[in-house]
């Protein structure tokens, strides 16, 4: 049994919104440093909202969505709990310069400070279907 380091051929971005969410488009934007591929997904709110309406967010690669379904990423309206779509394509290859950014498409009642991180690793993954698994970011 030897020791995990976090691998270093990856690269998080991480895209935030500390306010209360607004339900608008580019809430945040980076850029892609090197050509690679999204192997992880993580979605947190500091403070989750109220009502019963979830809390919806979209990752697009240049201006499109990367997700296949329109539920994308879902937060829960009252515990912030996220679920994730599956990837449109699989695994989504990126160049260096690409856009990435975060889209808020619904809101529950007042959620405040939604971090977003997509981590970008050299080589692909075998199955781009675990991408809430964290253990693959280590």
């Amino acid at each position: 049994m030897g020791i995990r380091i976090r691998n270093l051929h990856n690269f998080v971005i991480s895209l935030k919104y500390t306010k209360t969410l607004t339900a608008t488009v580019e809430q945040d934007v980076s850029v892609v440093p090197f050509a690679g591929f999204i192997s992880n997904i993580v979605a947190k709110l500091g403070n989750t909202g109220s009502g019963s309406t979830n809390s919806v967010v979209d990752i697009n690669l240049n201006g499109t969505t990367i997700f296949s379904t329109a539920t994308k990423i879902t937060l829960a309206a009252t515990t912030g709990v996220a679920t994730y779509s599956p990837l449109a394509t699989k695994p989504t290859a990126l160049a260096a310069g690409d856009v990435i950014s975060m889209d808020i498409d619904q809101i529950s009642v007042a959620p405040r400070n939604l971090v977003v991180q997509v981590t970008v690793t050299r080589t692909p993954i075998d199955d781009a279907s675990n991408v809430a698994d964290h253990d693959d970011v280590y």
